[in-house]
């Protein structure tokens, strides 16, 4: 059983449970290992959440530290500037959900609690811009010991 996707599959389960209080319109929150959306999918804001990387460290004889990365895809087509400005609003709102870490009714893999480690990157290379494309990824690291 992979705990890198368990923390995924968690991740996608709880944010989808969340109500967002910055857009007027809930976002469509899956689990893909590839995802791929054209911009009439993204009429609406969509979250991808998929899992990115593992890194065990010793510390001590006979117990290693993981850290799981999970990358959090946001995405919306935004032809106006107050489009793009809601989205700034939502992704800093998904940004402390995941650091707060507080869900409900949502059963997360054993010992996997809050990220050590949560960091955004804003339009990441500005691939679609001329088409009005507002994305994100957000990169969240869960430390646990085994």
């Amino acid at each position: 059983m992979s705990v890198l996707k368990d923390i995924a599959d968690a991740l996608a389960t709880s944010l989808a449970a969340e109500t967002f209080s910055s857009v007027n319109v809930q976002p469509l929150v899956e689990r893909k290992n590839w995802p791929t959306y054209d911009i009439d999918a993204m009429a609406d804001p969509v979250i991808a959440i998929t899992p990115s990387a593992a890194e065990a460290v010793r510390v001590s004889r006979d117990s290693f530290q993981y850290d799981y990365g999970i990358n959090v895809f946001l995405g919306r087509h935004a032809p106006t500037e107050a489009d793009a400005d809601a989205m700034l609003d939502m992704a800093e709102e998904l940004l402390d959900m995941i650091r707060q870490h507080s869900w409900g009714g949502v059963e997360w893999p054993a010992g996997v609690t809050s990220p050590m480690t949560v960091e955004i990157d804003m339009n990441p290379d500005d691939a679609l811009a001329e088409r009005n494309v507002w994305r994100a990824v957000i990169t969240a690291t869960y430390r646990v010991h085994r």
